[in-house]
């Protein structure tokens, strides 16, 4: 059995904004960094789930004091 890798954030962004340009199937990307595809997805994935996060606005999450 094969044990778990751990990726740095770095290399993650690195092969997630290959996929994104689209010049490369996910299968060639995946091949080139020694991954499976699926895997790719995933952390493609959990980018644009948590992409709504980098963009709000948290001035507007403060609660206003009444006076």
């Amino acid at each position: 059995m094969r044990k778990r890798r751990i990726f740095p954030a770095a290399f993650k962004k690195m092969v997630v904004m290959e996929a994104l340009k689209g010049k490369k199937t996910l299968s060639e990307i995946a091949n080139s960094h020694g991954l499976h595809p699926n895997q790719i997805k995933n952390w493609k994935s959990l980018l644009f789930k948590q992409m709504e996060e980098v963009f709000k606005d948290k001035r507007l999450e403060r609660p206003r004091d009444i006076l």
